[in-house]
């Protein structure tokens, strides 16, 4: 059975997961035993794929119900209902006691959701500025991947492939 489905809330847990990983890559950024550089290049793109999708979100807000199985609709909302943002108290830990690997631990979280949900935003709006949401999930991989490598650079020797 199909649904109307509005995409209004998916556009906006979208645009907030941006925003809360701007900040915390912002505040990892500043703690140079982590790497600073390669966090500030990751804040300054989730801050403008924020603002790509707010835009969007102002754009098509008027006209985004959708038609889908039911089944889809319950999986897209509870995706968005189980979605946790980065808050203040996350971010003050990670800039004072976490290690590299608890921090890439969350990065990588960050990154996996973000792939997750422009996938979906891609799947159930395929004509939504179709080329914008192309390039951000390249992105969003490209991050991910970095963050993994990263990750595994981080870890001791003895912890590998085991």
């Amino acid at each position: 059975m199909t649904v109307k489905w509005n995409g209004v809330n998916l556009l906006k847990t979208i645009a907030e997961n941006e925003k809360s990983a701007t900040e915390l890559y912002r505040a990892i950024a500043n703690e140079s035993r982590i790497g600073e550089k390669f966090f500030g290049q990751l804040a300054d793109d989730e801050e403008r794929h924020e603002q790509i999708y707010n835009a969007l979100l102002k754009k098509f807000e008027k006209n985004i119900e959708i038609e889908i199985e039911e089944n889809e609709a319950e999986y897209v909302d509870l995706l968005i209902e189980s979605n946790s943002l980065f808050d203040e108290e996350l971010i003050e830990q990670a800039k004072n006691i976490f290690t590299k690997s608890q921090i890439f631990d969350i990065a990588e979280k960050a990154e996996r959701d973000a792939v997750l949900f422009v996938t979906e935003l891609q799947r159930l709006y395929p004509d939504m500025a179709a080329e914008e949401i192309s390039i951000i999930l390249n992105e969003e991989k490209r991050h991910l991947k970095k963050v993994l490598e990263r990750k595994r650079e981080s870890q001791p020797l003895f912890g590998r492939g085991m």
